[in-house]
C-alpha cells in the first residue's frame, strides 16, 4: 500500500491543502486576539457613570452589624411613616489612578442607563480617589444639616445660622479686618440670619462702599467695616473671605450612613425629617424616589447623573421620580417606561407633589420643563 501525505480522519482522508487553510485560520484568530488583550491592558482617559445604591431615608441601614435608622431624633416628638423614600446614588467606575481599560468600556456601549464619559468630568488635574472621596464626605456631611434646616423650618420651627470665617485671602478687603474663627453676627445692625442675607449685603455695598458687620472674637463682641472688591476676572464684590454656615437646630438628628458622599441626597432626607416630625403619613405606602440638593431656606438645586438616577428609581419601581426643576435640561430623551417623573424648586413643592401621587392624583409632570421636553420623550 502506498503512503498517505496529509492525515486521515473519520470522513476519510485530510487532504494536504487543508493544513495552510488551518494555519491561516490560526493566524487570523492571533491577529484578532493581540488587539483584544492590548485593549483590556491599556488604560482609557474615560470613566463608567452608572446607577448606584439605593437607599430608604426611612429605612434602616447595617452599621457594625447593628441596624439603625437612616435618621433619627433622639429628642424631638416623632410620627409614625410608611412608605418608600428612595435616596438615588451614582457610581462612577475610573479614577486617575485606577483607570478603566478601553475593553471594560464596551458594556456601557450597550447599556442605556451607563454614560461613558472623561475623567475629567469628574476629577481635576492632580485629583485622586482619595481626594474626591474626602471631598463628597464633606459635602454629605454639610447637605445633611442643611437639609435638617430647611425640615425644621418647614414645620414652623426657629432655625439659628451660624456663620464662622473659615479663611482669609491675603490682600483682600477682609485681609487685617477678620480672623479665622471669627463669628458673624450682625450686618448693618441686622442680624444675620442666612449666608444668602449676608451676600446679598456685600453685592449691595458694591465695590466702593463700606459693609458694617458685629462679630464675636475669642467671646467678644466687637463691630468691623470692610469695603468689598471685585476680584479679578470676577463679576461681583466679594469681601474675601470664606464663610461656613452651620445652623442651630431646635432639636439633634442624627445620620447612619456609610459609604455615600456628596450634596444631592439633600431633598430626600428634608423629605424623610419632614414626614417623621408631622402627624400623618406622607407617603401612605407608596415608593418614592428623589434627587436634589437643598438649602437651609428650601430650595431644591441641580445634580449630576440625573439619566442613572431615572434608571435607578426606575428599577426600584417607584410609583414617583421626583427630579430638580434645575436639571430640565439634563432630562434624556429616553425616559424609562413607566416612570412618573415630577420636576420640583422646594421643599413645598416635593411636598405637594408625593402628597398628590400618595391620594392617587397626578403631580405636575415634565410639561413643567416646557413642550420640548415633554413631546421630547413622549410625556403627555
Amino acid at each position: 500500500m502506498g503512503q498517505h501525505i496529509g492525515g486521515t480522519g473519520p470522513f476519510g482522508e485530510l487532504p494536504e491543502e487543508g493544513r495552510p487553510a488551518n494555519r491561516r485560520r490560526l493566524w487570523i484568530a492571533g491577529a484578532i486576539a493581540v488587539p483584544v488583550l492590548l485593549a483590556g491592558a491599556i488604560p482609557s482617559p474615560y470613566v463608567v457613570e452608572r446607577p448606584g445604591p439605593v437607599v430608604d431615608a426611612l429605612g434602616e441601614v447595617t452599621v457594625d452589624d447593628q441596624a439603625e435608622p437612616v435618621v433619627s431624633f433622639p429628642e424631638a416628638k416623632t410620627y409614625p411613616t410608611s412608605g418608600t423614600l428612595n435616596l438615588l446614588t451614582v457610581q462612577i467606575l475610573g479614577s486617575p489612578d485606577q483607570r478603566r481599560s478601553w475593553l471594560s468600556l464596551l458594556p456601557a456601549i450597550f447599556d442605556p442607563s451607563q454614560r461613558i464619559a472623561p475623567l475629567t468630568d469628574f476629577f481635576r488635574e492632580g485629583e485622586t480617589s482619595d481626594d474626591r472621596d474626602a471631598q463628597n464626605t464633606a459635602l454629605m456631611a454639610s447637605s445633611q444639616t442643611t437639609a435638617a434646616a430647611a425640615a425644621f423650618r418647614q414645620i414652623g420651627a426657629d432655625v439659628g445660622v451660624v456663620l464662622t470665617v473659615a479663611e482669609v485671602a491675603d490682600g483682600s478687603a477682609a485681609d487685617g479686618v477678620l480672623q479665622p474663627g471669627d463669628r458673624l453676627v450682625t450686618l448693618d445692625g441686622d442680624a444675620i440670619e442666612s449666608f444668602a442675607m449676608l451676600r446679598e449685603g456685600t453685592i449691595a455695598a458694591g465695590e466702593s462702599g463700606q459693609l458694617r458687620l458685629g462679630i464675636e472674637r475669642d467671646g467678644e463682641a466687637r463691630d468691623v467695616e470692610l469695603s468689598p472688591t471685585i476680584p479679578e476676572g470676577g463679576d461681583e464684590p466679594l469681601i474675601g473671605a470664606t464663610v461656613a454656615t452651620d445652623f442651630e437646630l431646635p432639636s439633634e438628628v442624627d445620620f447612619s450612613l456609610e459609604d455615600i458622599g456628596g450634596p444631592s441626597a439633600g431633598m430626600v432626607f428634608s423629605l424623610a425629617m419632614y414626614d417623621r416630625l408631622t402627624p400623618g403619613e406622607l407617603l401612605d405606602g407608596i415608593t418614592v424616589s428623589g434627587t436634589g440638593t437643598m438649602t437651609d431656606t428650601g430650595e431644591v438645586g441641580p445634580i449630576g447623573g440625573l439619566e442613572q438616577k431615572m434608571w435607578a428609581a426606575s428599577r426600584a419601581e417607584s410609583d414617583l421620580f421626583l427630579m430638580p426643576l434645575g436639571n430640565c435640561a439634563d432630562v434624556p430623551d429616553r425616559v424609562p417606561d413607566g416612570l412618573r417623573v415630577a420636576p420640583v424648586a422646594s421643599l413645598a413643592e416635593a411636598i405637594d407633589a408625593v402628597s398628590a401621587a400618595a391620594s392617587g392624583s397626578s403631580p405636575a409632570g415634565l410639561e413643567r420643563c416646557g413642550a420640548e421636553v415633554a413631546a421630547r420623550t413622549g410625556t403627555p
